[in-house]
């Protein structure tokens, strides 16, 4: 019987080291695929306000951004309405899965009566004079970045997992890596601290005013700062439907002068 009790102890041992602590532990990657897959709609259209301050300056530009998912493929539309100098603005994203294929990127500029693909270090460029990045824009696939779980911790009062995403093709990018914060209640991104290839963290952008709309979890709220600059840029999103039913044409070179 003793010897019995020693070999069923060292089974247990053995039990103990191969299954983590936890038992459910997570590696950086399966929290990005879940933060991946909380938006389970297959197209979707939001009315946006978007608030630039510089100083005393501030700008304001408002815009109706359409989402549809295709085989590979999600395509994004940007067209803005207010003010009078950037009405009918456009831009048209198409993120690819295939980490290995280019994304592309149309603007068609009112003024020029001309749809131009935004390339290289266009992409990098910023987004209507805001403190995001034209690259930002664009949906960040899973596989294009590595992931690491650095810890886990709260933020603003929720608990977080705090993941390193390192791109694949980090000279694509601005970034050398984005530090982000998941909430591990809705999945959705808390905080992402951007770090440029000086290893200096040079912005910084905070999600809120989280809803379930439509059964999904959602932000309606974001924040971007550049302290170098002193700029903040504030986007708000007044309206979001999911599974609309848009048509495909929508997403298309052709339709962005319509």
């Amino acid at each position: 019987m003793q010897s019995l009790c020693k070999l069923g102890l060292s089974c247990l041992i053995i039990v103990a080291v191969l299954v983590p602590q936890s038992g459910f532990c997570l590696t950086g990657r399966e929290i990005a695929e879940r933060m991946d897959a909380v938006d389970t709609s297959e197209c979707g259209e939001m009315q946006s306000v978007m608030v630039i301050k510089r100083g005393k300056q501030q700008l304001l530009r408002s815009m109706e951004v359409k989402k549809k998912k295709f085989n590979g493929i999600e395509k994004q539309v940007i067209r803005f309405s207010e003010p009078q100098d950037v009405r009918n603005t456009s831009y048209l994203t198409w993120s690819y899965k295939d980490i290995d294929k280019e994304d592309d990127m149309w603007v068609y500029m009112p003024s020029e009566s001309l749809v131009r693909r935004v390339t290289g270090g266009g992409k990098k460029g910023p987004f209507m004079r805001s403190d995001y990045a034209n690259e930002d824009i664009s949906k960040r696939e899973v596989d294009d970045d590595t992931h690491v779980l650095l810890r886990e911790e709260k933020l603003f009062g929720v608990d977080c997992y705090v993941v390193e995403m390192t791109p694949v093709h980090p000279q694509k990018s601005n970034f050398s890596k984005r530090l982000t914060w998941i909430r591990k209640d809705i999945w959705l991104p808390a905080k992402i601290e951007y770090v440029n290839h000086a290893g200096k963290k040079y912005k910084q952008l905070v999600y809120g005013g989280f809803k379930k709309i439509q059964g999904i979890w959602s932000t309606t709220r974001q924040k971007m700062t550049t302290p170098s600059r002193g700029t903040v840029t504030i986007m708000e999103y007044r309206k979001i439907t999911y599974n609309t039913g848009l048509s495909d044409s929508l997403f298309m070179q052709t339709d962005l002068k319509q």
